[in-house]
C-alpha cells in the first residue's frame, strides 16, 4: 500500500517539473527588448575588408588559360595572367608581364592599380609616383589617383623619419567649414564628402588585399578617414575605421584613445558598437599551388615582346662527382648479385 502511495506522488511531482519545465522553456522565449540600437546612417557605410583572394576564382582563371596555347593568348589574357600572378603571391612574374604590357589607367582598368600595388609591396615608392603622374598628368584633388599618390609620399616619409606616425599625415584632409551646417543630401556634401570617402575606402581595400603586416601609412590613412566619418558622417563607421587603423599600428596611442572615446560616445547615444572581425576577418591560411605558375612561359604575338627571359628563379642542379650512369649500372650490378645469391641458396 505504501509503495503504491509512494509511486503516486513520485509521478505526480515528475509530472509537476515537466510542467514547470515547459513553461518555463516557453517563458524563456520572450526577451526584453536591448536599449541599444543602430545609429541611423543613410549616407556611407564600411563594409568588409579582405585579406588575400578567393582561391576558386583564380583556379578558373588558371584553368582557362592553361587549355590555350600561349602562342594564342591577347593582351587580355596576359593581363589576366598578370593579375592572376599577382594575386597567388607571385610578384616578380606579375611584374614580369606589367612592365612589357604597357599599361593605360583609362584603359586597362583594375589592371592598372595592380601594377600600381606592386610598386608598393616591392617598396619603388618613388617609380609608382613617377608612374602614375605619367598616367594622369593631372591628378583631381581627393580622387582615387589622388589618395594613392599621397600614401605613396607618405611610405617615402615613414622611410625617412622613424616613428613618422607621432606626428605626420597622409592626407591632411580638412572639410570646409561652411560644410558644417549643409543638409547631407545635399550635391554639395555628396561632392565634398561622400564621394571622397568613397575614393578613399577603394584605395585602402585594394592595400589591404596584399599587405598582412604592420603598416603605418595605412593604419594613418585609416585614421584620417575615422576623423572625417566622426565629425561629419557616422560615430559607427568611425570606430570601424578608427579600429581598422589600429590593426596595422598597435603603437599609435592617439589610434587607441580615439577608439575608447568614440566607443564612449555611441555608448552614450545609445548606439550598438559594431563587431570589429565582421569587418575585418582574420586570414585563412592557404597555400596555392598551380603547375602553369611553375613553368617558364615564353609570351608571345601581341602579348610580349621577349628574348627567352626566365620568368621563374630557375632550378639548382645538383652536381655529382661521378657519372649519373654510374648510379644505374651499379643498381643493375647489386640487383644481379642479389638474384644469383637468391638461387644459390634455393639450390642448397
Amino acid at each position: 500500500m505504501f509503495s503504491q502511495l509512494f509511486t503516486k506522488t513520485l509521478a505526480i511531482a515528475i509530472l509537476t517539473m515537466m510542467s514547470f519545465g515547459t513553461f518555463g522553456q516557453n517563458d524563456s522565449i520572450v526577451r526584453p527588448t536591448s536599449p541599444y540600437r543602430t545609429e541611423y546612417n543613410p549616407w556611407y557605410k564600411l563594409t568588409t575588408f579582405k585579406r588575400g583572394f578567393h582561391g576558386d576564382s583564380l583556379t578558373l582563371t588558371l584553368d582557362k588559360l592553361e587549355a590555350k596555347p600561349r602562342e594564342d593568348w591577347s593582351r587580355m589574357d596576359s593581363l589576366d595572367f598578370a593579375q592572376a600572378s599577382l594575386h597567388t603571391g607571385n610578384i616578380p612574374l606579375s611584374e614580369y608581364y606589367f612592365e612589357r604590357l604597357n599599361l593605360d589607367y583609362d584603359r586597362d582598368g583594375d589592371f592598372w592599380w595592380d601594377q600600381m600595388l606592386i610598386y608598393i609591396l616591392n617598396k619603388d615608392y618613388e617609380l609608382g609616383i613617377e608612374s602614375i603622374h605619367k598616367s594622369s598628368p593631372g591628378i583631381l584633388e581627393f580622387s582615387k589617383i589622388y589618395f594613392l599618390d599621397k600614401m605613396l609620399l607618405a611610405y617615402i616619409a615613414n622611410n625617412e623619419t622613424d616613428k613618422w606616425y607621432k606626428t605626420g599625415n597622409v592626407f591632411n584632409w580638412e572639410i570646409d567649414s561652411t560644410l558644417f551646417d549643409i543638409d547631407k543630401k545635399s550635391p554639395r556634401f555628396q561632392t565634398e564628402v561622400i564621394d571622397p570617402l568613397k575614393n578613399l575606402d577603394f584605395v585602402l581595400r585594394e592595400l589591404i588585399h596584399f599587405i598582412h603586416e604592420d603598416d603605418p601609412v595605412i593604419s594613418k590613412a585609416c585614421f584620417e578617414m575615422g576623423v572625417i566619418f566622426e565629425n561629419h558622417i557616422s560615430l559607427t563607421q568611425a570606430y570601424i575605421a578608427y579600429s581598422l587603423g589600429r590593426q596595422y599600428n598597435k603603437s599609435d596611442k592617439t589610434l587607441l584613445n580615439s577608439i575608447k572615446q568614440v566607443k564612449g560616445k555611441l555608448s552614450l547615444k545609445k548606439y550598438k558598437i559594431p563587431n570589429f572581425r565582421k569587418y575585418f576577418p582574420k586570414i585563412k591560411q592557404w597555400r596555392f599551388e598551380y603547375e602553369v605558375l611553375k613553368e617558364k612561359i615564353y609570351p608571345q604575338n601581341d602579348t610580349v615582346s621577349v628574348k627567352n627571359l626566365p620568368l621563374m628563379v630557375p632550378v639548382e642542379e645538383i652536381e655529382l662527382p661521378f657519372p649519373p650512369e654510374l648510379i644505374i649500372l651499379t643498381g643493375i650490378l647489386i640487383l644481379f648479385i642479389l638474384v644469383l645469391f637468391f638461387l644459390k641458396t634455393k639450390k642448397s
